[in-house]
């Protein structure tokens, strides 16, 4: 037998698998028509008939991925139809039931949930449940109320809202009116999750409070809501986001502890086998249907029946097999960062594990080290892209935090599973248990702060992945050099790199900051959006932070600001709130100047969980506040409130009047003529066009009050809006004398004043 041959035959499994997967995630993008596979259907039946060996393995491939592709295309139109889109606003008595864990925002409270009647109609349709703040439904409960449906927001928003909720075939946000009755509860399968989910909870919580209970939740069960903002962002910036999802580790630990309790009570093996089966299907019913959750509980129960069969177990074919399960019951699954990252990690450790035993045996040190920094590196090779891809930031810290945070998790897990486990016979017992298993979570908690907190903790340069790359080929260099001179190779290469890092930082030191004369107003460049920085000797305020991509936070950097005075944010839209988050945690900021407006905005929210963390002050900005930093005096015109909920925020954006001497700037975010006519203004010399240039029925009227000499439109290349719109163009136009600068054609537009007269010069080009 042939060496390829062999190979086939232990890899086929895994092949006909993958093939099957392959078929359901192309039916995200292809719809071949059914008779169409049909047609192909019966040739690969004809060509499995026909064929022999390895070309009769490919025919099976081929029809299991034809057959993917047809089951993958039913489920995704029937994931794409929605009776309820076709009611959008229509109140009606409606029941529901709640099929995830609520979670809260300031202003409301949402769980996904499932429609059983809307109107006099049976429905059952998914849907995002929102109620107002207060009382929040538990899982499972089935309700009564008033309710509408609405559309979901799309990426016009700064979050597409209406793209993450389609890929889980959901296609309306289901809006209560006021009160709910809870009716009833869930029954079936469902409802035997919800009380063992509650049951567990509950055990972890006889003995943690607050965030410690929270955080037992998010690790235990995969339930991250009732983590403060703030930490969820340290998790994520420090690379340990991962351990608030269920993975294959907490599996293990109730596999084996199902077996070592079989053992101890003298089951027979077989037996003790069928209970870690039942355990993990259990387990998994209570965490609900998450990616990393499934993927572990198929690759445990695989690794059971495996044994009981008397076959071996394949790790790659239980990956591939968890894979199919997601993706025959939603193939939009692929496209969800969570399906990539927990098989792109799996898929690394399996990778680099055999590699690892192999590199420890010739070097003296504890395989526990070898293990987590291999580990950590790898993971966060694999899922660095994806982050990158999906959410522009990386965590730079991710191996030194994984060591820090990685001890503490299988005590955590024990613990935690042996309260729930021990608390339905000895609560006091399970008590003192799930105490010790906070104690873990805080120490894990305090990992992730430390190291959120330090300099860079998060990058989007995708150049950081050079650095993991270089170590992967480094250490295949060093495998294949004989054992004797593996240690020298390596004080060698290390040399070398402690001495070009320190001679790359001689020849690229960090950019100093060289504060300005007088005063230096820069209006960055950041595409569709807002940035502008006022530096005076004593310091520097930043007002708006453009959208994320535009990396205020690193232009900053490179103009060698390391602190800021004040950041001000005129409204929570994303071209002008995205990069705050990142301000805020790249520089020591001393305040937060915000309109505070009320509603869900993603990037607004994220700054000021960024503000929380750093200690920085987050004060109102309102109507009359004023800001002094040497001569540059800063107040307040606009607004005079947040503003209600679902308003324009634009009618509530902070407007700005920045002076230096007798050197006035008005900055004017995105408030427009219907604002700005209400305000007492007066000549300035510096006016910033509101929105981007868009058009302004009431600018030409308001130019001929504010006078100004020189007017910047921050606005981005191409942009789909056609801003800046020829109407505006052409009021300033009309202005004499007025210098008109446009960052999409300009670039950097730099005013510099000592108070009395104004200089200006622009990156491309002077108009």
């Amino acid at each position: 037998m042939s060496r390829a041959r062999a190979a086939l035959e232990l890899v086929w499994p895994t092949a006909l698998v993958v093939a099957a997967c392959t078929g359901l995630a192309a039916a995200n993008w292809l719809r071949p028509p059914a008779p169409l596979l049909a047609i192909a259907g019966c040739a690969g039946i004809a060509l499995v008939l026909a064929l022999d060996g390895p070309w009769r393995l490919a025919a099976v491939a081929s029809g299991l991925a034809v057959l993917g592709l047809w089951w993958g295309s039913a489920r995704v139109e029937a994931l794409d139809r929605s009776l309820l889109a076709g009611h959008v606003d229509e109140f009606e008595q409606t029941r529901v039931v709640v099929t995830g864990p609520p979670s809260r925002t300031p202003h409301a409270v949402r769980a996904t949930a499932e429609v059983l009647r809307f109107g006099g109609s049976t429905v059952r349709e998914r849907v995002l449940l929102e109620l107002p703040a207060g009382r929040a439904p538990p899982q499972g409960a089935v309700l009564e109320l008033r309710a509408r449906p609405v559309a979901p927001r799309g990426p016009e928003t700064g979050f597409d809202e209406r793209g993450w909720l389609a890929r889980r075939g959901i296609h309306v946000v289901l809006r209560g009116g006021g009160r709910f009755t809870v009716v009833g509860r869930r029954g079936g399968i469902g409802g035997v999750g919800d009380r063992l989910r509650a049951e567990i909870a509950e055990a972890l919580a006889l003995g943690a409070s607050g965030e410690r209970r929270a955080l037992l939740a998010g690790v235990v069960l995969g339930a991250d809501e009732g983590l403060d903002p703030a930490l969820r962002d340290a998790f994520k910036a420090s690379g340990l986001y991962h351990l608030l999802a269920v993975s294959g580790q907490n599996v293990v630990f109730i596999a084996f502890g199902v077996l070592g309790l079989a053992y101890v009570a003298g089951l027979p093996r077989a037996l003790g086998h069928v209970l870690a089966i039942a355990a993990v299907l259990s387990y998994a019913l209570a965490v609900g249907w998450q990616p990393s959750v499934v993927r572990a509980a198929v690759a445990g129960c695989v690794a059971s029946l495996a044994w009981l069969v008397s076959r071996p177990s394949e790790r790659w074919h239980a990956l591939a097999l968890g894979a199919l399960a997601l993706l025959a019951w939603t193939p939009r699954s692929l496209l969800e960062p969570g399906f990539q990252l927990s098989f792109a990690a799996v898929a690394a450790i399996l990778v680099t594990l055999p590699s690892l035993r192999r590199l420890h045996a010739g070097w003296p040190l504890p395989w526990q080290l070898v293990e987590v920094v291999g580990v950590s590196g790898a993971c966060g090779l694999a899922t660095a892209p994806i982050l990158w891809l999906q959410f522009g930031t990386i965590p730079v810290w991710t191996v030194p935090a994984n060591a820090l945070a990685e001890p503490a998790m299988p005590p955590l897990l024990g613990l935690g599973l042996a309260a729930a486990l021990v608390a339905p016979l000895l609560p006091p017992a399970a008590a003192a248990l799930s105490w010790l298993a906070g104690a873990c979570a805080a120490w894990i908690a305090f990992s992730a702060r430390l190291i959120a907190g330090l300099p860079y903790a998060q990058t989007t340069s995708p150049l950081v992945f050079a650095l993991p790359a270089a170590l992967v080929a480094a250490t295949a260099a060093l495998r294949r050099l004989p054992p004797y001179r593996r240690r020298r190779a390596a004080a060698a290469a290390l040399a070398l790199a402690v001495l070009a890092a320190a001679a790359w930082w001689a020849a690229h030191p960090p950019p100093r900051w060289h504060p300005p004369a007088g005063l230096r107003a820069t209006f960055l460049d950041v595409g569709q959006g807002d940035g502008i920085v006022l530096e005076v000797p004593e310091g520097a305020v930043l007002v708006d932070a453009g959208p994320p991509e535009a990396r205020v936070d690193r232009q900053l950097r490179r103009m060698g600001l390391r602190s800021l005075a004040a950041v001000v944010i005129t409204h929570p839209h994303r071209d002008h709130a995205g990069g705050a988050a990142a301000v805020v945690r790249a520089l020591t900021v001393r305040a937060m100047l915000d309109p505070l407006q009320p509603g869900d905005w993603p990037e607004d929210a994220a700054a000021r969980r960024a503000a929380r963390m750093r200690h920085t002050e987050v004060v109102a900005a309102r109507r009359g506040r004023e800001y002094r930093l040497g001569r540059l005096r800063l107040r307040i015109l606009w607004p005079d409130g947040g503003g209600l909920a679902g308003q324009n925020p634009h009618d509530h954006a902070a407007v700005v009047l920045a002076s230096y001497g007798s050197t006035d700037l008005l900055l004017t975010a995105d408030a427009e003529s219907p604002v700005t006519a209400r305000l007492p203004l007066r000549a300035v010399e510096v006016l910033k066009v509101a929105h981007h240039g868009s058009s302004d029925p009431g600018l030409a009227e308001e130019l001929r009050t504010l006078r100004p000499r020189v007017a910047v439109i921050s606005v981005g290349r191409g942009n789909d809006y056609g801003h800046p719109r020829g109407d505006t163009l052409a009021a300033l136009a009309a202005v004499p004398g007025l210098r008109v600068y446009r960052t999409d054609e300009h670039g950097r537009v730099v005013v510099e004043s000592d108070g009395r007269t104004i200089a200006v010069r622009a990156a491309r080009g002077v108009p």
